[in-house]
């Protein structure tokens, strides 16, 4: 507990300071992506995307997606293997929602934009289950001696 503790303080830290921020899924291959650069027309972005091999995978789609804001200076990438519900109960959806306020989208555009990427989450992480339940796209490693 101590360790997830200090994980958690540790990410809520990075936040404040990346300019990107990839919650990225494994089991899901998903991300949640937020980016809190803006300039001109251009306003901080919340997304879903998929996974990606790298790092630098990530920051190549998200400035070919919005070149107009040039290079990524910082990017927080951050393996979440618990379940999306797991984001709200530790407080991560509230610090999201936070740094983009404080980016300067509104709190309500903020928490609405994150409610519908969770949301978004939410689903595939229960078609997952279903799959997993129904043995959809997972092998048998073993077998009874029947």
């Amino acid at each position: 507990m101590e360790n997830e503790d200090a994980f958690m303080n540790q990410m809520f830290a990075a936040m404040t300071e990346a300019d990107v921020i990839s919650i990225f899924f494994p089991l899901l291959r998903r991300a949640l992506v937020v980016d809190v650069r803006r300039e001109g027309d251009a306003v901080p972005m919340v997304r879903v995307m998929g996974q990606v091999n790298s790092m630098e995978e990530r920051i190549a789609s998200i400035e070919a997606e919005r070149p107009e804001l040039g290079k990524i200076r910082s990017i927080l990438g951050v393996p979440w293997l618990k379940s999306v519900r797991g984001l709200e109960a530790g407080g991560v959806v509230d610090s999201l929602v936070r740094r983009l306020s404080e980016a300067g989208m509104s709190p309500e555009a903020s928490r609405s934009q994150i409610r519908k990427a969770i949301n978004s989450l939410w689903g595939i992480e229960r078609l997952a289950f279903v799959s997993l339940i129904r043995g959809e796209g997972y092998k048998t490693l073993w077998t009874s001696g029947h």
